[in-house]
Parts: structure tokens; sequence; C-alpha cells
């Protein structure tokens, strides 16, 4: 069951539901996770990289959905994209400490605002589904620790207060909760994250919950036929 490469959504699968990581990430089961939202979402997130690199949004617009230029209006005069771009959707493999595990994954938008000196990770999000009670999730927690450890890659160099993460969502307006870094979080980040692997590594079998605490699950005839 050993693995040494994960995701944000690693953490917080195992957080949520033991058998979910059992069947999604020990034997491989693919389920979609998404409820009608993806393809919006993943033309928005193509939508902005292709402005943040510098070309014209006009023949990505013409046969967009009614949805996806109503989300255009909203953000494309926001003050996020005024900022000084440093990377739009960065791939990183991130090692956690001096372990032999890893952390992956790919950021929507790195910002840098001069004014207040801070760098920004920007995460667009079109769905319904933003984290309820955000200090928890670990998609922030991961993406955070993996900028600041991996900075050099990008030819940076700040402190960890310096950096803060914004989930932006982009739904009938634009919201935006901002998660603030220091270097107090990232050993906290490191510790949960290898908390956590051990757990996962630890366990011999896997047994169902006596009730299923994820509503929506794909999973859930199996755990409970």
């Amino acid at each position: 069951m050993k693995e040494n490469i994960y995701t944000h959504d690693h953490f917080n699968t195992w957080q949520a539901c033991k058998s979910r990581y059992y069947f999604k990430y020990i034997k491989k089961m693919g389920w979609p996770d998404f409820e009608g939202d993806y393809e919006l979402g993943q033309n928005f997130h193509a939508l902005i990289d292709y402005y943040l690199r510098g070309f014209q949004t006009d023949k990505f617009l013409e046969d967009a959905s009614d949805e996806l230029q109503a989300g255009w209006e909203l953000i494309k005069n926001h003050p996020i994209l005024d900022k000084n771009l440093i990377k739009t959707e960065w791939g990183f493999n991130s090692r956690i400490g001096n372990t032999s595990n890893w952390l992956t994954g790919r950021i929507d938008a790195i910002f840098y605002d001069k004014q207040r000196n801070k760098y920004i990770i920007a995460d667009w999000k079109t769905g319904k589904y933003i984290p309820k009670s955000i200090e928890p999730n670990f998609q922030h927690k991961v993406y955070l620790y993996a900028l600041y450890s991996s900075q050099k890659d990008l030819g940076l160099e700040f402190k960890a207060e310096e950096l803060e993460f914004q989930y932006i969502k982009i739904r009938d307006t634009v919201s935006i909760n901002t998660i603030e870094f220091s270097r107090e979080k990232e050993a906290g980040y490191k510790d949960s994250f290898l908390s956590i692997i051990e757990k996962i590594n630890a366990v011999k079998s896997f047994i169902k919950p006596d009730t299923c605490p994820i509503n929506q699950c794909g999973f859930k005839n199996l755990c409970y036929q």
C-alpha cells in the first residue's frame, strides 16, 4: 500500500473517508468526482491561461457557453489580473522535508503584488464547490508548502510571510478567501502530511464506516453492498 507521491486530494480523501481512499488510491478504481461543472471549469482555466499568456480571447469566446462568457465578464477586469504574473499553470514536484515522500500538483497562477510585497497563489473556482471550512482543506496547504519549498525552481526568493493562497470563486460575483502563510504553518503542514502518510502506510486492511460520511460518493454501492 505504500506510495511516495501525494496530491492534496490524497490527504482530503483520507480525512473524509478511509474506505473512499481505499477504493480510489489503493484499488485504483476511477470514479468521477464532479457534478456537471467539470467542463465549465476546464474551459475557464484554459481561457484564463490563454489570456495570461498574452493571447487574444475573442476567438476562444466565439463559441463559448453563456456561463463561460458570464464568468469571463466578472474576472477580466479584476485587480488580480493586473498583478505581476510569475507563472500560469505551474506543475510542481516538491519533496516533503528530507523524506522520500513528494507532493505533486498544478497551480493555476502565481502573481506578485508589488505594493503589498506578496506572492499570490491564485486558484480559480467556477463550480459550486469551495471548501465550506477552508482551513482544514489540504489544497492550499500542499500548494503553499510546495511553492515555498520550490521557489528557487522559479528563480524566486521570498520569506514564508510573503506568500499567500487565494481561493477565487467566480460565480455570480467574484469572491476571494485568503490563506496567509508562515514558517510555523510550513512546519505544521509538513507534520500533517507526514502524519497522514504514516497512518496510510500502517493500515493493513480497510474497514467500511458504520455510516457513509460523504453524501454523494460513487463508491457507496461497493462499500455497502
